[in-house]
């Protein structure tokens, strides 16, 4: 099992039992448990919202189980209890290359999986500066009633 490192979760691509973003949502999840979330958004990107809503559970009740289970085996077990449709997620989890390739690109420069060329980089240290007030905001906006 691939492990995150203390301040950024598991890769995109890291899976359990071939549902793809669960590891990495659920560090997000134990991230914000022990307040070290940072500039990383729980329950609210379009990723961890396609995935919640196909595994029929809030952010909250996601935390709550996350935070619970020991570990991804663990976790999924006590997903598969609550109830969700398997089949529906691998369909998800099947496309989510294809589905997410914008993202993709921007989460492996972002996390230094991939080297920016001299362009991507002056963008990098410029997101860098307006980020953490931007997450903010979109927190804010998106859990807002």
């Amino acid at each position: 099992m691939a492990t995150a490192l203390p301040n950024r979760p598991r890769r995109w691509n890291v899976d359990v039992d071939g549902i793809c973003w669960l590891p990495r949502m659920a560090d997000k999840a134990r991230m914000a448990a022990r307040g070290k979330l940072g500039a990383y958004l729980m329950g609210h990107s379009p990723v961890d919202k396609a995935l919640l809503i196909r595994l029929g559970l809030t952010t909250e009740e996601f935390v709550e189980i996350a935070n619970r289970e020991p570990d991804d085996a663990a976790l999924l077990a006590a997903l598969r209890q609550r109830g969700f449709d398997e089949e529906r997620v691998r369909r998800w989890s099947s496309d989510f290359t294809k589905r997410y390739a914008g993202l993709i690109q921007l989460w492996d420069l972002d996390e230094g999986y991939r080297a920016p060329s001299p362009m991507q980089r002056a963008f990098v240290a410029f997101a860098k500066i307006v980020e953490q007030p931007l997450m903010s905001i979109y927190r804010r906006i998106s859990s807002a009633p």
